[in-house]
């Protein structure tokens, strides 16, 4: 009889225990789902990452090319610059020039002109 109650015990815990591992088996097999899902979204982003470095080294090249032909065109506009200034001068002094060779008729409006005129001969005025 004991051996008969024994038995009914173990048939008990074996049940239990085949019920538990026919749950950890579904839970295991969903694991397994999820990493392989997991493994396949890491590829990716490791592709976007790839393809990300990438786009950075293209935008810092075009930055870097950007950068020296905008260097290049200061260079040039301040030679220009100079340039327009040294011309600018020049025009300035054949301006007096012409101002100083022009007839003198003396005339009212001349007499009021006089401390311009002289300061134009002392190359004060531009």
């Amino acid at each position: 009889m004991w051996s008969f109650v024994i038995d009914l015990i173990f048939v008990a815990l074996l049940v239990a225990t085949i019920v538990f591992v026919f749950r950890l088996e579904r839970r295991l097999a969903s694991l397994r789902g999820t990493k392989d899902q997991l493994a396949a979204v890491i590829v990716e982003l490791n592709s976007a990452a790839s393809r990300a470095e990438a786009g950075i080294k293209g935008l810092r090249a075009a930055a870097e090319t950007a950068g020296a032909m905008l260097e290049d065109r200061v260079k040039r506009a301040r030679s220009l610059n100079d340039d327009l200034g040294a011309l600018v001068q020049s025009g300035q002094r054949v301006a007096q020039k012409l101002e100083l060779a022009r007839p003198v008729t003396r005339t009212a409006s001349a007499y009021a002109d006089e401390p311009r005129r002289e300061a134009l001969r002392a190359g004060k005025v531009r």
